[in-house]
């Protein structure tokens, strides 16, 4: 299952890289959130950096909404996602790729909007860089789950693209509570330690056992 669900990952990343509507759009929108709130907040130092910190996690979930709408998209409109149910192939293995290649692509933006938004919030000091990495990466696995096992839900449906972000953003709100938090900690300010790094953990854990568990039924339907 492992090496179908890595070949599946392999592919829908290159050719959404090849394509650079999700990449270029993600890119743009993020890019575009952290300059105009740069600039909204310049003046308050003090207030910007803290904005700051939430605006990244605000900034990351709704880049990441876009990227999801594509989910299965390519598969459906094509007839590939009918090929890859009636292949020799545990079901999960789809569900696995799906998730894996949304990781991906936030990785790629992230690599490129944070030290955008580390250079103009942060000249003078920031927070922990290792303590945003980690937890960007976490919550970048908790939204490829469960972003994907929403747009397997919303698959079929006629009003997919609004149905997907009411799905999805109700069950990211705990990333980007834990997220925000685990930011603030990093400025060495707040209280919490690595208690929102191992919320984030969990949260990870108790989706893809979710997840795992339904994928056979919500593709298969």
């Amino acid at each position: 299952m492992i090496p179908a669900a890595l070949a599946i990952a392999r592919v829908k990343f290159v050719l959404e890289l090849r394509r650079r509507e999700v990449i270029f759009a993600m890119l743009l929108f993020i890019a575009a959130t952290i300059v105009i709130v740069h600039f909204a907040l310049s003046g308050d130092t003090g207030a910007g950096s803290r904005a700051a910190a939430g605006m990244l996690w605000a900034a990351v979930v709704f880049t990441a909404v876009l990227g999801l709408l594509r989910t299965f998209a390519a598969e459906q409109e094509e007839g590939a996602l009918d090929a890859l149910l009636l292949a020799p192939i545990d079901r999960a293995a789809i569900w696995i790729g799906a998730a894996l290649a949304q990781f991906g692509f936030l990785v790629v933006v992230e690599v490129v909007a944070v030290p955008v938004w580390w250079v103009l919030f942060f000249q003078a000091g920031g927070p922990s860089i290792g303590t945003v990495v980690v937890a960007l990466l976490l919550a970048n696995v908790g939204i490829a789950l469960v972003g994907t096992l929403a747009a397997a839900l919303a698959l079929g449906a006629r009003t997919r693209d609004v149905l997907l972000p009411v799905l999805v953003l109700p069950l990211v709100i705990p990333i980007v509570l834990a997220g925000v938090t685990a930011t603030y900690g990093a400025f060495g300010e707040e209280v919490g330690g690595f208690r929102p790094l191992g919320f984030l953990a969990l949260y990870d854990l108790v989706f893809a056992a979710l997840a795992w568990g339904t994928s056979e039924h919500l593709l298969g339907d």
